[in-house]
């Protein structure tokens, strides 16, 4: 009976851990939208790239920080945050943490060759207050930096162009990333056959814009809810990897950033993108309005 006992003690605890193991993932790898509770707001979120310098002759390094601080603790706190180079993404960030208000990331990122860097992080939190109900909270922040890494010249970098050579540069880096993002758009939105006078076009680094500005035919409170849905949805399609139909993951890594195209009918969004090797992909999110 004792060893029974034991026996029945021992699976209960492993049970319970594969459980929790479990439970905690699956926890940490979900954005969800819940209605926004307007008491609880960022009083400080920021993302910032920032050239440390060089790593050798043929390679730099830059600086990505990732923070956000809520004004009261909150049953969870997540930041996620995606860097792009030229319009490819090339890293991700992620962070989370049960009962908290504040987060800190930051990642030290390799570069070759002039680029320009664009990152956009979405800062989230669900509160679970006494009745019950969840709440969410969310804001987006951004930044953006130029290198300019030239066998003509020491290694720089800039957010702003303040000198005729930074704004040679700018329009250099601008035209090679627009030329490679609209020529792999333009390939999706004939592939998936889109009318493309019945949306408009937003860059995912536009997303910024709708913190406090209202999406095309959306009030501001419907566009939060929107924005809201979209980022989940972007976490589980996007961000862990790109799903097909089949059930298989591509890593986004080396992918085009994702365009969305909101229904100039505010009836639906549809996000595209491509993988590195050229692989198609489109992921289509409803907007719905209760009566």
């Amino acid at each position: 009976m004792k060893k029974k006992s034991l026996f029945i003690i021992i699976f209960a605890f492993i049970t319970s851990a594969i459980f929790y193991f479990y439970h905690g993932n699956a926890a940490r790898e979900s954005i969800i939208f819940f209605p926004i509770d307007e008491s609880v707001s960022f009083e400080k979120a920021a993302t910032s790239l920032e050239l440390v310098g060089n790593k050798d002759d043929d390679e730099y390094m830059i600086e990505w920080d990732v923070h956000s601080y809520t004004d009261k603790e909150i049953y969870l706190r997540q930041d996620i945050s995606l860097l792009f180079s030229d319009g490819k993404l090339i890293d991700t960030l992620s962070e989370w943490e049960d009962q908290s208000q504040k987060l800190a990331q930051f990642k030290k990122v390799t570069g070759e060759d002039s680029s320009h860097f664009q990152s956009i992080s979405l800062h989230y939190g669900e509160i679970h207050l006494n009745n019950d109900l969840i709440r969410s909270t969310q804001f987006m922040t951004s930044d953006h930096l130029y290198v300019i890494d030239s066998e003509f010249t020491e290694l720089f970098s800039f957010k702003k162009p303040q000198t005729k050579e930074e704004e040679e540069w700018k329009g250099i880096l601008d035209k090679v990333t627009e030329q490679h993002l609209e020529y792999n758009w333009n390939q999706l939105i004939d592939h998936y056959k889109i009318e493309r006078n019945e949306y408009e076009a937003i860059p995912l680094i536009d997303l910024i814009r709708y913190n406090t500005s209202p999406l095309l035919g959306l009030s501001k409170a419907k566009t939060q809810e929107v924005i809201g849905s979209l980022w989940e949805g972007l976490y589980k399609n996007y961000f862990l990897g790109l799903k097909s139909k089949e059930g298989k993951v591509y890593p986004a890594k080396g992918s085009t950033m994702p365009l969305i195209l909101l229904a100039k009918n505010s009836s639906h969004i549809i996000v595209l993108t491509q993988t590195e090797q050229g692989k198609p992909f489109k992921f289509i999110q409803r907007i719905e309005f209760t009566e």
